[in-house]
């Protein structure tokens, strides 16, 4: 049996290299750490955004702009869809809305004084709420088709704010009949996407959509 001083330092022998070996350790990762960090920031340092882009592109990936591209594109497919799903409820809106552009101009001379316009409005202004609400109902108050929306849109709200300027001596601006013009001219445009969304075999229709008029 070893006597009680070599047993001490054999202990002492013992935890030493325990010490050791920990410190060893401990430096080994601090070492690795640092060469993590290091190799980190020279990558950060040494690729410029055109340089990360080409490495993207060189590895198969697509760009942010590509990217941003095709989430556009699918965006625009899916709005034309939801247009070609309600395409004679869309068509038989843009009739309204020409009829009562046609409308406001036939009537607008016959408004001497307030008592005639008031008798147009009395008629008019549950014709206009009607429509008001099929415009929302339809276009997803607006959010829905995309830009051909952005068109119908344009003309929505054209014909709003020559709904509010409405009144005895309209019809003798300048300005009437340009306004009258602008709104027929542009749903000429919102006309002829409607024609090129019909005819985009592409686009498919949602089946399961009922008109309103279909609905129980």
């Amino acid at each position: 049996m070893a006597s009680r001083t070599t047993r001490i330092a054999l202990l002492a022998t013992f935890t030493s290299g325990l010490a050791l070996t920990a410190c060893d350790s401990e430096r080994q990762e601090k070492l690795n750490t640092h060469k993590q960090t290091r190799d980190l920031k020279d990558v950060e340092i040494e690729m410029s955004p055109e340089e990360l882009a080409n490495a993207r592109k060189a590895a198969g990936h697509d760009s942010q702009d590509e990217i941003a591209a095709e989430n556009a594109k699918l965006f625009e497919k899916g709005a034309r869809e939801w247009i070609k799903t309600r395409m004679a409820e869309y068509r038989d809106f843009l009739s309204d809305f020409r009829d009562h552009i046609d409308t406001i101009e036939k009537e607008a001379p016959k408004w001497k004084d307030d008592k005639a316009f008031d008798k147009f409005e009395e008629k008019y202004k549950p014709r206009v709420k009607t429509f008001i609400e099929t415009y929302d109902e339809l276009t997803g108050k607006g959010a829905e088709g995309g830009n051909t929306q952005a068109e119908l849109s344009k003309a929505f709200r054209d014909w709003e704010a020559l709904n509010d300027e409405l009144g005895p001596g309209v019809g003798d601006s300048e300005r009437f009949p340009e306004i009258l013009k602008a709104i027929r001219d542009t749903l000429d445009v919102v006309g002829k996407a409607f024609d090129e969304i019909e005819a985009d075999e592409t686009l498919e229709i949602n089946a399961l959509y009922k008109p309103k008029k279909n609905r129980k």
